[in-house]
């Protein structure tokens, strides 16, 4: 349920990719006057629409969380007017293409990309689905059972429970935290396709928040398909969405006795992607907690030999509650000592920055970057993110020079200015043993993290 800032694209095949020239990037306005970004990538054969719709679904109270996720999948798998349920993918198959959507806290994302001579049909069909879905009872029931199972064998796994708790101390009673959590199996059961159907009428909207056009197209073409893919859909505006976050530093033990191992996490907030930073904040995370050679498996893996890893990430509840997140499964006798030694190794890792060459921690994410520019959905997605975030058409072209910009004193500069100290951090442990972190708050289910 989280979605991380910035990861290193993972290209699959040679899927969507065709064409070597630098793509360019413009404001566009479609003929029906939907504002859109426009990104030409000459010669490549696939064409894409990425959209994201604002929604305000998991924010407000008396709203079944699980019908975004369920709506999500369903709209296109439960088939549409002229179209039989489960038909669309193998009809998106054979165009070499895909339709997908997937919610998140507070949009809808969705995607159609195809073979640039297929585009057209593509279009129709993502539009029958938008517009007209079927919702078929069937592939209802099958999504939700399948989630819902899903779902049960995470809430099994003592990590899960811990980042249930950590939900709770930092959301609390915030319906966005049920979104989030889907730890009520009550909700699943629950759901009706009447909640469906709401959720999709007020979140399926014809102004998304942001919408990337990007393949050889012209503008002519590209505004055309965009007009074509939003017919007849409805006029709408999301709620307000606000939420206060409670970040306070405290230490909180999950007591689970059946627990085989002790799990331990430590989450602090982050300046939201919109600042800019993101690109930094991916190079630090890397040095700090990301393979074998980091900061951290050095600290607690080779030098404490409490655990098997200790990783660090960036991940967010909303796009604008962003955090940095150290985390790892150990030996629960060392549970204490590991805290202070996570501690004094991000307390140097802070004040030191990354250690070796920059040019070797930035090679593989300018590689990816530069082979992105030739992949119609790794760079338009990325380009829908920074147009989520404000910035100018065609930023997720300009990653590559961002790269070559970067210096050790840069990374050390977003360190020390926008990184939480060591004393900042919110820090949860799952272990079966409730005396193993001296001080704590000790709780026995995940609610109670609310309380402490």
């Amino acid at each position: 349920m989280i979605r991380f800032a910035l990861a290193l694209p993972l290209v699959l095949g040679l899927s969507f990719c065709a064409g070597d020239t630098t793509p360019v990037a413009s404001e566009q306005t479609s003929p029906n006057g939907t504002p859109y970004r426009l990104i030409q990538m000459r010669g490549n054969e696939y064409a894409a629409i990425f959209a994201a719709w604002p929604s305000d679904w998991g924010w407000r109270s008396g709203h079944n969380p699980v019908a975004a996720y369920v709506g999500a999948d369903l709209i296109l798998a439960g088939g549409a007017e002229g179209y039989p349920a489960g038909d669309v993918v193998e009809r998106f198959a054979d165009m070499d293409g895909e339709g997908r959507l997937f919610a998140t806290s507070d949009h809808l994302y969705g995607r159609v990309v195809s073979r640039k001579q297929d585009f057209d049909e593509a279009i129709t069909i993502a539009n029958a689905h938008l517009t007209r879905p079927s919702l078929d009872a069937d592939w209802f029931d099958r999504i939700r059972t399948g989630l819902a199972q899903n779902m049960s064998e995470a809430r099994s796994q003592p990590s899960h429970q811990g980042f249930d708790a950590l939900r709770w101390a930092v959301m609390g009673d915030h319906p966005l935290r049920a979104l989030l959590s889907l730890d009520d199996r009550a909700q699943f059961d629950a759901l009706t396709l009447e909640d469906v159907r709401n959720w999709h009428s007020g979140t399926v909207i014809a102004q998304p928040e942001a919408v990337i056009v990007i393949g050889d197209l012209s503008p002519d073409r590209a505004g055309a398909a965009l007009d074509r893919l939003l017919a007849g859909l409805p006029a709408g505006q999301p709620g307000t969405r606000d939420m206060t976050l409670d970040y306070r530093p405290r230490q909180i033990l999950l007591h689970l006795p059946n627990a085989t191992e002790a799990h331990l996490a430590f989450i602090a907030p982050l300046p939201a992607t919109r600042h800019g930073g993101d690109l930094e904040d991916l190079l630090l995370t890397t040095a700090l907690g990301a393979s074998e050679d980091s900061v951290l498996f050095a600290a607690v893996r080779d030098g404490l030999r409490a655990s098997y890893s200790f990783d660090a990430g960036v991940g967010n509840y909303t796009r604008e509650n962003r955090f940095l997140v150290m985390t790892g499964a150990l030996d629960a006798t060392k549970l204490a000592e590991a805290v202070d030694v996570v501690h004094s190794a991000y307390a140097g890792f802070r004040e030191a920055g990354p250690e070796g060459q920059i040019e070797d921690l930035v090679a593989p994410y300018r590689a990816a970057f530069e082979q992105n520019q030739d992949y119609v959905v790794d760079q338009g997605g990325m380009e829908l993110e920074t147009t989520l975030d404000g910035f100018a058409a065609g930023h997720s072209l300009s990653m590559v020079a961002m790269s070559d910009a970067l210096t050790t004193a840069s990374l050390r500069d977003r360190l020390q200015g926008h990184w939480p100290q060591a004393q900042d951090f919110v820090i949860l442990a799952v272990s079966p043993e409730a005396d193993a972190l001296p001080g704590a708050c000790v709780i026995a289910k995940a609610e109670d993290a609310k309380d402490c």
